[in-house]
């Protein structure tokens, strides 16, 4: 008797140790299965701007020529740096017995505070390199230096011509030389040597030139021959700048939609303007061209300008790149579609097909339409593939269908399924897509799968 009911202890044991192996198996393979999926993620649609910018160093081309002095002395000028002379008028004087050199250290002496117009300009000078420095870019400090040095000295070297009446009262009118210019233009008191080179005859090798404007006023006697001050006879300039292949055949890609002018930002100062530009291969090297007729004085001591370029501008809405699927569709002409008996909307094709005894027979195949091309359209539908025969009843016509096209789209989850909505990819990056607001299916605040490949079409997502 006792043996009995050991029996049947030790079986009800065995079912629930069962039953309970069975539950941790369940819960273990859950974990497991919920561990190894994908986790769905949800993004929502929103208005963006992208563009497509090129950021380069550039070699200004001017017309532009070094002025040299026919006689040794001290030279003083009578124009302040950047200004326009017109041809005839006086640049400097030079004194060759060096009783003018005298009289100007007197009126320095005598010069004991700065203007406001003088300190109006140092502040100008300060404020353009506070707006464009950066770290990447430290020599601007010694630029910034020698251009508040320029303008101190600019109104120093007039100081003459506002004492011209007082000089000849004292020396007398013949006691120096008045220089004047050649021509009319744009006068510079500096000078890095390049001022020969041309559109015609640059190289490669003057964009890794270390050459830098020097100032040629130094306030020692100059022997003759020597270059005094630089002039720019044109408003005309260009500036050069060396690309890649990829650069190139880019902005080539802008000649071939017509595109003549690009908007360019000079970094010096943020300015920004729209410029006409040309592509040129040289010496095995490509090159793009910007054309300038107006801003020469502007950059007029600079003979490097780096610049950014905006290439393309486009508005739209953004969605990940990850969101993109591809849906399979056909191409048919608009008037096979027709209503469903109890459908208003056109969204019926008629699909001829042979029964067993042979007999021609037309049956009526709902599809999905999509988007709109010319006279065709764009529909899909499980009940469809290639070489079908769709009829046309009213104009008793047929029409094959063909290999099947891939419409992108994305999956959009508002109703709580993955609803499949066309898209138009206007730009398009590794993580980013832009797509036309106005040929896209997929409105602003859309909510849509981030993982496309994680779901299918139609699936419940909560």
């Amino acid at each position: 008797m006792e043996k009995k009911r050991k029996k049947k202890r030790l079986s009800v044991i065995n079912l629930g140790t069962l039953v309970f192996l069975v539950i941790i198996i369940y819960l273990t393979a859950y974990v497991i299965q919920y561990l190894g999926k994908e986790t769905l993620a949800i993004y929502e649609v929103s208005a963006s701007d992208v563009s497509e910018e090129m950021s380069k160093t550039g070699l200004i081309l001017r017309q532009e020529a070094l002025v040299n002095t026919e006689e040794k002395g001290y030279v003083n000028y009578y124009v302040k740096d950047g200004s326009r002379v017109k041809k005839d008028g006086v640049v400097y004087t030079l004194d060759t017995t060096g009783k003018l050199q005298s009289y100007l250290d007197k009126l320095l002496e005598e010069k004991t505070a700065v203007s406001d117009e003088e300190k109006q300009k140092v502040y100008e000078d300060l404020l353009t390199f506070s707006d464009s420095f950066s770290d990447n870019s430290f020599y601007e400090i010694y630029e910034a230096k020698s251009e508040i040095d320029h303008d101190l000295m600019s109104y120093t070297d007039t100081i003459l011509a506002d004492n011209r009446e007082n000089l000849e009262e004292e020396y007398g009118s013949g006691s120096y030389l008045e220089v004047k210019a050649g021509e009319s233009g744009l006068v510079s008191f500096f000078s890095d040597g390049m001022e020969e080179v041309s559109a015609t005859n640059f190289t490669s090798e003057d964009f890794g030139s270390s050459s830098r404007m020097k100032d040629l006023r130094s306030g020692e006697e100059v022997a003759a021959g020597s270059p005094v001050y630089r002039i720019v006879t044109g408003q005309n300039w260009e500036l050069v700048l060396p690309v890649n292949e990829d650069e190139y055949n880019r902005m080539k890609e802008l000649e071939k939609k017509e595109v003549r002018t690009v908007q360019v930002t000079f970094r010096k100062d943020n300015f920004v303007t729209t410029a006409p530009f040309a592509c040129q291969k040289k010496g095995g090297e490509c090159y793009v061209i910007l054309s300038f007729e107006d801003y020469v004085q502007r950059y007029i001591n600079q003979r490097y300008l780096s610049v950014r370029l905006k290439l393309s501008e486009t508005s739209g809405l953004q969605i990940p790149s990850s969101s993109l699927v591809g849906k399979d569709v056909f191409t048919v002409p608009e008037e096979y579609l027709t209503r469903g008996s109890n459908s208003s909307a056109e969204n019926q094709v008629n699909v001829l097909s042979e029964n067993k005894d042979g007999e021609e027979i037309l049956t009526q195949v709902t599809v999905t339409r999509y988007r709109t091309e010319g006279n065709n359209v764009l529909i899909a539908s499980d009940k469809l593939k290639a070489g079908d025969r769709i009829s046309d009843v009213e104009k008793a016509r047929t029409y094959t269908l063909k290999e099947t096209s891939v419409l992108q789209g994305v999956y959009v989850v508002n109703r709580g399924y993955a609803e499949f909505k066309p898209v138009k990819i206007l730009e398009r990056t590794e993580d980013y897509c832009i797509i036309s607001a106005e040929d896209s299916e997929v409105e602003l605040y859309d909510r849509v799968i981030l993982n496309s490949d994680t779901i299918e079409e139609d699936q419940v997502i909560y």
